[in-house]
């Protein structure tokens, strides 16, 4: 399903059962898996995504990434693949980027990335990782791993499923 208010470029491929939304941009390449959401504002543009990927509202992500299978990208977060933006491109190799053999960033499988995390270029975020949210990762993150926002790594919670609601206090 493509929704009519999205922009999907002729040469993307999505698998079966994926979902782009209104005013999401899919670009220049991309490769989706089966049965991904794409939600509004979301910009891809050349990279690698796996099965059941959720990518939530105003992610951005550039060529040179390579997301795998059930991985949830949250809201506005943003996979890096420039260690120095600038408006000169020089240095800047696009073509390596698209070339799919090399990425900036790697997300194994079941790995999650919070609201608003920047993970920076040459970083591996491991399976069933989790970045917190805001957090800016800068080194990989192994397998199992929660990085927080001060760049201190724990083991994912066990019990992470029963203590996923939290509700604020009414006055």
């Amino acid at each position: 399903m493509i929704h009519h208010l999205a922009h999907v470029d002729a040469d993307v491929v999505l698998g079966a059962g994926t979902r782009i939304w209104q005013f999401a941009s899919v670009t220049r390449g991309t490769v989706m898996g089966r049965d991904c959401s794409v939600s509004p504002f979301a910009m891809l543009d050349g990279s690698v995504y796996g099965d059941r990927v959720v990518v939530s509202g105003g992610v951005t992500c550039g060529a040179g990434f390579k997301v795998g299978n059930d991985v949830f990208l949250g809201p506005s977060c943003c996979l890096a693949n420039d260690m120095w933006p600038a408006s000169s491109k020089d240095g800047y190799d696009d073509a390596t980027l698209r070339g799919g053999e090399r990425f900036a960033v790697i997300v194994e499988d079941g790995a999650t990335i919070g609201a608003l995390a920047v993970v920076l270029p040459g970083v591996r975020v491991g399976r069933g990782a989790i970045v917190a949210a805001g957090a800016v990762v800068d080194r990989d993150v192994p397998d199992g791993f929660l990085w927080r926002r001060n760049g201190y790594l724990a083991p994912v919670p066990v019990e992470r499923n029963a203590k996923r609601m939290r509700w604020a206090r009414a006055c």
